[in-house]
């Protein structure tokens, strides 16, 4: 619910107001604190939408806002709401992993009959994909953790369709995050869903080859933006969103990207939300040249990637603060030596979120439902997705049993 009306005080070129109360279109002109002790590169820029106000709120508690270079006709204003995912879910996991589940099946189902769309040269019908993509949104509304451990059920031999999965469900996530709701994230997600959909032309001895690829065979590997963009172009009910994703998610900030070498202003916001999550599931699935990377591997690589200007800084950002150090499907190691996996955080004690055991000290098997804000041992690790032999979908009954 918005916050009570604020009165600004006008009177000079600048005026000092606490970050709760701004708005996109207006210009931060100056900082609580020195420009070199924030994040941000340019001293003085303008909110262009909600998430680079979130980001402010998150460095600082008051800036000044330039009043001549601010884009907004009002100056009586209504506080944005702080957060975007619900602090208080509409469903328990309890209740919404079968939901999860059941949408999780009937999206990859239709994401391997794509598959076969397009290897044998149909074209494809993209309300099917929308359809299929309004019940991810709606389930990640009701409770994100759910489908946040649905992306976790990551095997080598099917990662074209996780994949496409996991940035469908990423991509709604961040896209909430950043103020999108309703048929901007059924459109966001379909992007996800279908941003790869060019490698369906890449030959399969390139896509499942062990090892670095060739420059050659690299350069084939780089087209499949390009055939992405001519598979949905040519298919029925075109959403442009998804041809422009398709071509540009490889695309960086700074011009060095592929394949046209466009920056930042030819980027939309769709485009940009699916390159940071698109990067990072490829970095913490197991794909066919590599094992999966952990999950703090993966946010450091996004770290570096946004400091260098290669995926837009703020979304990064409010990916990673989002996941938090252990998201939801995480194998986590204990000081005592028992494994367990991550199932919720605790809203108020991050670091101590609510597990469920599999593995004790010697890593034999077990299942034993531990909520760690109770005084558990500490975590020591987070591994990879299947170490210790563990996949996450084999515990869906015990999860199951864990939460009721």
């Amino acid at each position: 619910m918005l916050q009570d009306k604020v009165k600004l005080n006008i009177d000079g070129e600048k005026v000092k107001l606490h970050t709760k109360n701004l708005r996109p279109g207006m210009y931060v002109c100056e900082l609580d604190r020195p420009w070199e002790e924030s994040p941000f590169l340019m001293q003085g820029f303008e909110l262009k939408c909600q998430v680079d106000v979130e980001a402010v709120m998150e460095c600082c508690e008051y800036v000044y806002i330039d009043v001549r270079r601010t884009d907004v006709l009002s100056m009586t204003l209504e506080a944005p709401p702080v957060g975007f995912l619900p602090e208080k879910k509409f469903s328990s996991l309890e209740g919404e992993i079968g939901n999860a589940e059941d949408t999780r099946k009937q999206t990859s189902d239709l994401i391997k009959s794509f598959i076969d769309e397009v290897r044998f040269g149909h074209s494809l019908d993209i309300q099917l994909a929308k359809s299929a993509v309004s019940e991810c949104v709606a389930s990640v509304l009701r409770n994100p953790n759910a489908m946040m451990l649905m992306t976790q059920l990551k095997k080598k031999d099917e990662y074209s369709c996780q994949h496409a999965f996991n940035v469908c469900i990423y991509s709604i996530i961040l896209g909430r995050l950043a103020g999108l709701g309703g048929k901007d994230l059924e459109g966001l997600g379909t992007c996800g869903l279908l941003h790869d959909f060019g490698k369906m032309t890449t030959p399969v001895e390139i896509l499942n080859k062990r090892g670095r690829l060739t420059p050659q065979e690299w350069a084939i590997m780089k087209q499949h933006t390009t055939q992405g963009r001519k598979i949905l172009l040519s298919g029925k009910n075109i959403f442009g969103g998804t041809v422009e994703v398709a071509y540009g998610h490889h695309e960086n900030l700074d011009g060095s990207g592929y394949p046209r070498g466009v920056t930042e202003s030819q980027l939309s916001l769709n485009t940009k939300i699916v390159a940071v999550v698109d990067k990072y599931d490829a970095i913490t699935s197991p794909r066919p040249h590599r094992d999966a990377r952990d999950h703090l591997h993966g946010i450091s690589v996004l770290t570096k990637m946004a400091k260098n200007r290669q995926i837009d800084a703020i979304l990064a950002n409010r990916f990673i603060n989002y996941l938090g150090v252990y998201p939801p499907g995480s194998i986590v190691e204990w000081s005592s030596g028992e494994v367990a996996i991550v199932l919720e955080s605790n809203p108020k004690q991050r670091l101590c979120p609510q597990v469920l055991v599999v593995r004790d000290s010697d890593k034999n098997p077990v299942e034993r439902f531990v909520d760690m804000g109770k005084g558990a041992c500490k975590i020591t690790a987070v591994h990879d997705t299947g170490a210790f032999g563990i996949e996450i979908g084999q515990y869906r009954d015990a999860i199951l049993r864990a939460m009721s």
